[in-house]
Parts: structure tokens; sequence; C-alpha cells
């Protein structure tokens, strides 16, 4: 069985104030012609298709036109799309029966009575080639209790993989789709506490069951095994500043008991996100370079700037002067002070012998100037520290 895996489109992202419509359909026909070429038996989207629960009405358009019109070209390959946590489930469900009847499968939820699930309408079956777990997003509550020996986690996809044996008489390839976070995986690019309610589970959970596990929820492709059974796709469009790597979307070929054969396909963007320049230097340095860009570089462009003092009030606005007559998308100023950056190193090069040895004022007051912070703002802070210290002390006799 031959799959497209993909996730995290986002679709809707205004990204500093720029609407981003036209990648998105720049997205699209690279997409559609990756399934033109590679007649996968599938594509599933694991998540996350929209960047916020109410996207607006034009990007729902967008949404289902496509994936109307990628249907009729390709209309033997099954299109299977799961809600992530950005997406609204029940939005996502409330057309399930509609996309039914067009022969498309977009499920947001999981159906349970009773306490008992259903997984019937999550199982999609490839006539001759193989099944899908379609999972979409959900939180540890819905997937039922654990106790000391089997997480929520393990019990819940432990469930799923059950499911499947009783159905799987022929032995045919299976797939689970899911969007949630597996314990080492690289989440470069993402904000701490932007990844969801369901944190680090351990890829022990997926069952052998499952000759693949197509994941969704962090943006960098990626295997969480050595064989590559289970796996990231990554998003195919860059979110942040901070994805600063490359963006794709992943055929796979599936065969019972053995590693499944990857190929990732780059999506080329149509514009950029930059940090610029590459290594900080000074405001004015950083304007200067800044204007050299030429004018029909359409890159995102975040400055790239480091300096002793503070920005003047107004750099936004200088900022943006230089950005007026080019066709580039000025958005911010990434901006740390140069001793902060050194602060950084020299935490960076310390021993754990040497940090242990560090009082918590210490590690305090290192924190809030790598953070940029004066000694003005974080002086109520270490004084407040201080106060803990000595109640911890007294109250403890030491």
């Amino acid at each position: 069985m031959k799959i497209l895996h993909t996730s995290d489109w986002h679709l809707g992202q205004v990204f500093y104030s720029y609407d981003r419509t036209d990648e998105y359909i720049h997205f699209f026909h690279q997409l559609k012609e990756i399934v033109e070429s590679y007649h996968p038996d599938a594509m599933v989207v694991c998540g996350d298709i929209f960047d916020v629960s109410s996207p607006s009405s034009s990007i729902m358009r967008l949404f289902t036109d496509f994936i109307l019109d990628l249907h009729e070209i390709a209309e033997g390959m099954a299109i299977i799309i799961t809600s992530g946590n950005h997406d609204s489930a029940s939005r996502i469900d409330v057309n399930r029966n509609l996309w039914k009847k067009a022969g498309i499968h977009v499920l947001g939820n999981v159906r349970r009575e009773n306490g008992i699930y259903d997984f019937c309408e999550n199982t999609i079956e490839i006539p001759g080639k193989g099944y899908i777990m379609a999972i979409p997003y959900i939180n540890r509550a819905f997937m039922g209790n654990s106790d000391n020996e089997t997480s929520a986690e393990e019990s819940f996809f432990g469930m799923t993989a059950d499911h499947l044996e009783k159905i799987n008489s022929d032995n045919l390839p299976c797939v689970l789709m899911g969007h949630l976070t597996v314990e080492g995986c690289d989440m470069k690019g993402h904000k701490t506490g932007m990844i969801g309610n369901i944190n680090s589970v351990k890829n022990t959970i997926f069952s052998k069951v499952y000759d693949y596990v197509a994941l969704g929820h962090i943006h960098k492709a990626q295997k969480l095994d050595e064989e590559g059974r289970i796996r990231y796709s990554g998003t195919p469009i860059a979110v942040s500043f901070d994805e600063d790597y490359t963006h794709s979307v992943s055929i796979v070929d599936i065969r019972k008991e053995s590693s499944p054969s990857i190929e990732q396909i780059e999506i080329k963007p149509l514009r950029a996100l930059k940090t610029f320049p590459e290594k900080p230097v000074d405001f004015k340095k950083a304007l200067k370079l800044f204007a050299k860009i030429p004018d029909d570089d359409n890159s995102y462009i975040r400055l790239n700037v480091a300096q002793e003092n503070d920005l003047p009030t107004d750099c936004q606005e200088l900022a943006a002067a230089v950005a007026a007559d080019k066709d580039c998308r000025y958005c911010l100023i990434k901006y740390s002070r140069l001793n902060s950056l050194q602060n950084e190193k020299e935490m960076i090069n310390m021993s754990s012998s040497q940090f242990a040895e560090l009082n918590p004022n210490e590690i305090a007051a290192r924190f809030f100037k790598a953070s940029g912070i004066p000694d003005s703002q974080s002086e109520i802070y270490m004084s407040l520290l201080d106060q803990l210290q000595n109640e911890y002390s007294l109250e403890n006799n030491l």
C-alpha cells in the first residue's frame, strides 16, 4: 500500500498581519502534481488542517474546492483527513456524512457510547491494499483511565489495534494516523507550551499491528524509530521563522511486517522566511544591510539585531520604512543584548558540576541577563527570591 503522508497545513494563518492564501494555492499545485506523479493509494492528512478553530469562509471554501478537485483527478485514491488540536473537532465532524457521500473521509472524533469506543467509521479499508485507522487529536480524558502498568494512551491505541486484528483476515498492511507528541521528538520551531495537551507519549504504545504510524502535530519531518515505522511528515509550509529546515510531504510504500520505504518530497515555498542577517548585528547596520536586499525579494523578513543598548523607540517604523518600496514582507525584530549572548555562551559551555555549584540567585541572575531584562526590572524578582529562600531556611531550621 502506497500512501501520501502530510499534516499540519495550518490553512488560514495570518502571519504578522499578512494573508498567505496565495502560498496555500502554491502548495496545492505542488501536491496535485505529486499525486499525479506517484499515484498513491491513499492520502492521509494527520491534523491541524486549519490554523484556528474558526477559519474564515474563504479558507473553508479554498480547502473544500481543492479536496474535491484532488478527488476528481485521482478518483482511485482514498483521501483521509483528521482534525488536530488547532481544529474544532465538532466543526470538522459536522460534514462527515456529506464528505462520505463524495467518497472522502473527514473525521473530527472517535465515537463513544457508554464508555465503549466505536472505531468502525475511523477504520478505512483500501480494497486489496490495506487498512487505515484514522484517529484525530483527542485528549487523555477521552482515552479513559490508566492504571499503574498501562497508560491511557497505550490502552486506547491497543484497542484500535485489537479492532484491526479482528477484521484484517487477509493480513494486509495497516496504518495508524495520530496527532500527538511522542517522547524524544525534535520540536524545533515550536513554542514551549503550544504543543497541545498530549505530551511525550512513548513510541512503544504503538502496536506492531501497525506497519506504519503516520503522525501529525510536530512540524519537523522525522522518524522516531530506526526503521522509520513511526514518523512525522512535518508541515509543508513553515509557520514560524524558527522552522529553518526543509518542508515536505512523504510518499510511503508499506508492506506487511517490513520496514516502510519512504521518500520525502520537498515543497518549494512561494515565499521564504528569512532571519536577516544570519548573524546578529547592531540595529543601524541591520537597517543598512536590509536596504541592500533586492527589491524583488518577496521573503518574509525578521531582522536579527544584537547590541548593548535598547532599541530606539521608533525601530519598527524605521524598519518598515526601509521595506516600503520592496516586495519583501517585513515582520519583526529579533533582538538580544550582547552581554546576554555572552551569558548564553557561558551557560552552554558550563559543565553539569559547575552548574550544580550555582545558588538559586546566581541562576536567576543569569536567566534575567540571558533574557535581556535590565537590572532595574529584575531587582524586584531577586528580592522576592531572597525572601522565599529566607522563609524556607527558617521553616526547615537551616
